[in-house]
């Protein structure tokens, strides 16, 4: 069972480069824990092995929004689980854990089989390694929250931009049955065995925030934020954001399927501009971190929310929009999503006190798995027919302007009561 170790100040969690090396360990994993950002690049190979069809994507893509559910409630037991086994422990078993899950996926043959051991397992995993990871190093950093959580959240994001450029020549065509998807999921599996238990052994607890950086008045258990509005508030901001980025990055590759030509809404290939908006998504991650630590983290939200609000308005009001129009907007999806992810974790121990921010935060991210939910429920009405992505677009912009008022208005609570 891990220790409760005794309030230290800035300069004595540097000491010995422990929080040094907790950060290298913090950043290893999240490369590993990153790399579920890239299934999408499977889907036409799985769909050909499973349906016999590789344009039949629609069905294998349901299984990274099982994932995302997942990996969002997932996140609930990370206070349990840290205080019966400790950081480095639950990451090792993570590690391994995911791993398992990809290698059964690799010779999956049925739709159940992807479902449980891709989406539900590999998903549990890498939300609960994520997660830990990313509150223990903040706590380990006080004195640098956003810069830390930019780089942290920021590596989280940068396998996404490289693999599917690795990934493509290994896995093959729909020529040859994409013949190298099973090698592809066994060197996945092995990579995040390594990259995650590796850099979970570099992990260890952090200690109570020192009272310098902790006010004992604002530490808020779960019971207690959950009575304050701004929980509530908080939540739905991010199920706001969480929507726009899932949705929007799932459907970079596809969305102007229907143009007359759609190379010049891609930039050449799909897998060009799934890696840009990958790339922009983790550049800001790790610019909105930057910025964190100069400006109110809840109005860099709200502004962000405030520009997707437009954007989505203009793409689904004109849609097909300008091919300069269409692609500036999925950028700055993009970006903002992965910018706001990145900030909300020190938001919420700003608000709640930072000692229970782990346990915290789990709550107020459940916000993630309505995202998903709800970026689900679309998938399923497109695929209907029932509306258009220039519709889903539309209505997600009158929830994400609702969400910037919200997150401008939104104020720290008072003293625990």
């Amino acid at each position: 069972m891990s220790q409760t170790l005794k309030p230290q100040t800035s300069a004595e969690l540097g000491a010995g480069g422990s929080r040094s090396r907790v950060l290298l360990g913090t950043v290893l994993a999240q490369l590993g824990l990153g790399t579920v950002y890239a299934w999408s690049v499977l889907n036409p190979a799985l769909a050909q092995r499973i349906s016999g069809d590789h344009t039949q994507t629609f069905p294998i893509a349901i299984t990274f929004s099982i994932m995302m559910i997942s990996l969002s409630v997932s996140t609930l037991l990370i206070g349990w689980l840290q205080h019966r086994f400790g950081v480095r422990r639950v990451l090792v078993a993570c590690g391994i854990v995911l791993g398992a899950g990809l290698l059964v996926s690799a010779f999956a043959t049925s739709l159940w089989m992807l479902y449980i051991f891709a989406g539900v397992i590999v998903g549990a995993a890498d939300g609960i390694g994520y997660l830990l990871s990313l509150t223990n190093v903040l706590r380990w950093y006080p004195d640098k929250a956003g810069a830390i959580s930019g780089v942290s959240v920021g590596s989280y994001g940068v396998p996404a931009v490289i693999l599917p450029f690795i990934v493509t020549p290994v896995l093959g065509s729909a020529d040859n049955g994409y013949a190298g998807l099973t090698t592809c999921f066994i060197l996945w599996a092995v990579t995040v065995i390594v990259l995650i238990g590796g850099g979970g052994l570099l992990l260890k607890d952090a200690p109570e925030i020192p009272k310098d950086h902790s006010h004992a008045s604002h530490e808020y258990t779960i019971p207690q934020m959950l009575r304050r509005p701004q929980a509530y508030l908080l939540y739905f901001g991010i199920t706001a954001f969480c929507f726009a980025g899932l949705f929007i990055i799932g459907h970079a590759g596809d969305g102007a399927i229907t143009a007359d030509d759609p190379s010049k809404y891609l930039i050449g290939t799909a897998i060009t501009l799934v890696s840009l908006v990958g790339l922009v998504n983790t550049i800001g991650r790790f610019f909105f971190g930057w910025l964190s630590d100069r400006v109110r983290r809840t109005l860099i939200v709200a502004v962000a929310l405030a520009v997707l609000a437009v954007f989505a308005f203009v793409l689904g009001l004109t849609w097909l929009p300008q091919p300069a129009l269409y692609i500036v907007g999925f950028l700055l999806f993009g970006a903002s999503f992965g910018g706001c992810i990145t900030i909300y974790p020190t938001i919420v121990g700003e608000f709640f006190g930072k000692n229970n921010q782990a346990k915290n935060y789990s709550v107020i991210y459940q916000g993630f798995a309505s995202g998903a939910l709800i970026t689900l429920i679309f998938n399923i009405l497109m695929a209907q027919k029932i509306i258009t992505f220039g519709t889903s677009l539309l209505i997600g912009s009158v929830f994400l302007a609702v969400s910037a008022v919200i997150l401008f208005l939104v104020r720290k609570p008072g003293p625990v009561e």
